[in-house]
């Protein structure tokens, strides 16, 4: 039967929600939709902890449910029954309550009626000896319990434990880590033990349930592999200290961190995803810390200033979830793609906590894959091109007795590094690595210069390109160059025309004069009446009222102007000459002036363009009274005076 198969019962009562649900997300955890953990907690199910145990106990029994399947072939005889909820039935009955719900849903009633079949073919399986199976997956790892020492401490705990009938097993004599592993393996029912390396860690058989336990429902007990426990048991952080907890959700570690400094000190736990956000906020709230900040933003780009102050960091990043056991029989074969796209955040989180924070003294890098695309190599990039924090072997800080370390193929950064392999230490599979700030005259092992440059180099190529590509296609530019190119032509066409000038107009005119003063006013008129329509087309209702008063000017005036210069002829034929004289002088000043515009180049900045458009703005206003240079009839060789010509009234 195809993974996708789909049940085509017709129910007259349905299966409950938590089966159904259990098998779709078991579903797209074998399609690789994402891990059991969040997809478990993207459901809206009231039960996440029973949801949970049930989809993770069904992958650790995998094989055993296949081979129930196959020597019944309940599949090929229900062909209706959907392929997935027949494993989530069968690991219910067989390895979680031993039964299922007295429901008449069809699908429950055709695994009961394989229950015998199921059970003789299971005690069949451990006596063949063609079949062989691990110890440690057959009875499932042991069940860590984390105590709470916020709300209990541990002698009470212990204490606690034994009056409801457990035993509690001593360290042996020899009370190394091989010994502890040892015990684990042989841990009887009815009897557990303290953890070889976390102080408030405490370790069950496996298959041991507390979710109905009075101290789980009161935040007493934490179920925490111990996996997730090392990172924060060994960055350690001291009582008053400020830490930051970069990728919190679901707050185990959270949790954690505020237990360690005794609910003293400050505890930033940031979260992105709002639905993780909330899982993490009911999780501090149950352990009863009130030292944790807990803030719903992407760490990457939230700006908190109190960040400066932080000491202690854990880098816990997403990743592809190889190590945890209840994945490890469904993504053999990693996806390249996918753990280069993890491996890339992973670099880019850890790099920000070794650069953004000033204070920070110790950083702790882990993970829950097994892959050294997201671990070592990680670790190497990041070394390569900082300077400010060395690498510390890991194994200092648990109790300098531990089995797995990292791939020889990475040098020092796999001796320096730590692996917790589910087949060895019995957890999770988990990876850690531990950063502290280098002192005075330090060095960073692992720094190198050049990966450095290579990289600056790479980032100023690619802000090259991006610089080019947004001068050809920034469409701001376009209109910047374009109001450029207008200002310059109105610039061009102001110094050719210098009647704009004040002094300019008033010379020019009086060049002009002695032919005919009336033809005189008249071409001055024009050419203004010119500028303005081509210099304030916006202002049309002002330039249109001086245009009309230059014109239009009384015909007596005039006339009586003109009459007057008639009476002297003689001396206008002498002023000619004088002003003939006096040209030369006159033209040199708008020439000098010609020559400091030209001097403003056709590239100027857009700034001074407006600047200059300012200044022609205010030699308007100062241009309403049209100024014309006239002869002194009275007085032969006298100074010219100016008269004003006549402003019309509307």
């Amino acid at each position: 039967m195809n993974k996708g198969q789909k049940s085509t019962f017709n129910h007259s009562v349905k299966v409950p929600k938590l089966y159904k649900c259990a098998a779709k997300i078991a579903q797209d955890v074998a399609e690789g939709a994402g891990s059991i953990k969040q997809l478990v907690y993207e459901k809206t199910h009231f039960n996440t902890k029973a949801l949970y145990a049930l989809v993770a106990t069904s992958f650790q029994k995998s094989n055993e449910i296949d081979l129930l399947l196959k020597r019944t072939k309940l599949l090929d005889i229900e062909t209706r029954l959907d392929s997935w909820l027949a494993k989530i039935l069968i690991s219910e009955l067989m390895w979680g309550k031993g039964q299922l719900p007295n429901s008449g849903a069809k699908p429950i009633q055709t695994i009961l009626s394989y229950e015998q079949a199921f059970r003789a073919h299971l005690s069949d399986t451990f006596k063949d000896n063609n079949y062989t199976e691990d110890k440690h997956l057959t009875r499932g790892k042991p069940r860590y319990i984390r105590i709470n020492t916020l709300i209990n401490s541990m002698n009470e705990a212990l204490e606690l434990f034994q009056e409801e009938g457990w035993t509690l097993i001593h360290p042996s004599k020899e009370n190394t880590y091989t010994s502890f592993l040892e015990q684990v393996e042989n841990l009887e029912d009815n009897c557990f033990l303290r953890d070889f390396h976390v102080p408030e860690l405490l370790v069950f058989p496996g298959g041991t349930e507390f979710y109905n336990h009075p101290g789980y429902k009161k935040g007493v007990i934490i179920l925490q592999d111990k996996a997730s426990c090392l990172p924060v048991h060994i960055l350690s952080p001291p009582p008053g200290s400020v830490v930051l907890d970069m990728c919190a959700a679901p707050g185990m570690k959270t949790t954690q961190l505020a237990a360690t400094l005794q609910d003293n000190g400050i505890v930033y736990a940031v979260e992105r995803d709002p639905k993780r956000f909330e899982i993490l906020k009911k999780m501090v709230e149950v352990s009863g810390a009130t030292c944790v900040n807990a803030i719903n933003e992407d760490v990457l780009q939230c700006n908190v200033p109190e960040f400066s102050n932080v000491e202690y960091i854990t880098v816990d990043p997403s990743c592809s979830g190889s190590g945890m056991i209840n994945r490890l029989e469904i993504n053999k074969t990693p996806d390249n793609l996918r753990l280069q796209k993890l491996a890339g955040f992973q670099i880019k989180i850890l790099r920000s906590a070794l650069t953004r924070y000033p204070n920070a003294k110790k950083i702790v890098y882990s993970t829950c894959s097994l892959n050294p695309e997201e671990n070592e190599d990680v670790v190497r990039q990041v070394l390569e091109t900082n300077n400010q924090f060395k690498l510390i072997p890991a194994i200092y800080f648990v109790n300098n007795q531990w089995i797995n370390y990292g791939s020889s193929d990475f040098s020092k950064i796999g001796q320096y590094t730590l692996y917790a392999r589910p087949e060895v230490d019995l957890t999770n599979g988990f990876f850690v690595a531990v950063f502290e700030r280098l002192e005075e005259g330090e060095n960073n092992e692992f720094y190198n210069g050049r990966v450095l440059q290579y990289r600056k180099k790479i980032e100023q190529n690619e802000n090259r390109k991006e610089r080019k590509y947004r001068e050809s296609y920034n469409t701001s530019n376009m209109i910047e160059d374009t109001d450029c190119i207008a200002a310059n032509e109105i610039n061009n066409k102001i110094i050719e025309n210098p009647i704009k000038d004040k002094i300019g107009p008033e010379k020019e005119v009086s060049n002009e004069v002695a032919p005919d003063s009336r033809e005189s006013i008249f071409d001055e008129s024009t050419i203004t009446e010119e500028v303005s329509i081509k210099k304030h087309k916006k202002k049309k209702h002002k330039d249109i009222g001086t245009d009309e008063c230059v014109t239009f000017v009384p015909q007596s005036t005039v006339a009586s102007k003109k009459s007057k210069k008639k009476k002297h002829k003689h001396l206008e034929e002498e002023t000619q000459i004088e002003v003939a004289a006096s040209t030369g002088d006159v033209c040199d000043e708008p020439e000098r002036k010609k020559k400091k515009k030209n001097k403003n180049p056709t590239e100027d900045r857009l700034l001074e363009v407006s600047t200059n458009v300012e200044k022609r703005k205010k030699k308007k206003s100062k241009e309403e009274s049209v100024e014309i240079v006239g002869i002194n009839e009275k007085t032969e060789g006298k100074p010219r005076r100016k008269k004003k010509m006549v402003e019309c009234v509307d």
